[in-house]
């Protein structure tokens, strides 16, 4: 038998997932327990392990949260010099990349797991290559925060 989980229009599901296995079956890649360390005017802090992220919401420091990516909300970046508007920018190195027809699955490892949607296009003109070191980024906003 069956349990319905989260019930709500396809953008919300998509890019606010109730829990761990609604975010694995709408395609969020990137799913790491965390720790909530600040919370101040609508921007909360949260402890990755490997490292600090922000994020947008609102919730009590010391909870536990699942920390989930979507991975065409990451940017890589290959020279340190580009500013952005990304609150989280974090050095990684390239795992794997998978060709996926238009675009390739590129696994990252941020000092813990990361996942990244790029372009055959972008691939190229950056140069990326398994081993690379890169800069991967992505905003505060495409950060979603499950509280466990």
């Amino acid at each position: 038998t069956g349990r319905i989980v989260q019930v709500g229009h396809p953008e919300v599901v998509m890019n606010r997932p109730a829990d761990e296995f609604v975010a694995g079956f709408v395609g969020t890649e990137t799913v790491i327990p965390g720790t909530i360390t600040a919370s101040r005017q609508g921007s909360i802090s949260v402890d990755i392990g490997c490292r600090e992220i922000e994020a947008v919401g609102d919730d009590t420091p010391g909870a536990k949260v699942l920390v989930c990516i979507r991975p065409e909300n990451v940017t890589l970046l290959t020279d340190n010099g580009h500013a952005t508007s990304a609150r989280n920018v974090l050095p990684a190195r390239v795992v794997k990349i998978i060709p996926r027809g238009f675009y390739n699955k590129v696994e990252l490892d941020a000092g813990c797991p990361l996942i990244a949607y790029v372009t055959r296009q972008s691939i190229e003109e950056l140069g990326l290559t398994e081993g690379q070191t890169v800069l991967a980024s992505f905003k505060a906003t495409a950060v979603h925060i499950i509280r466990k």
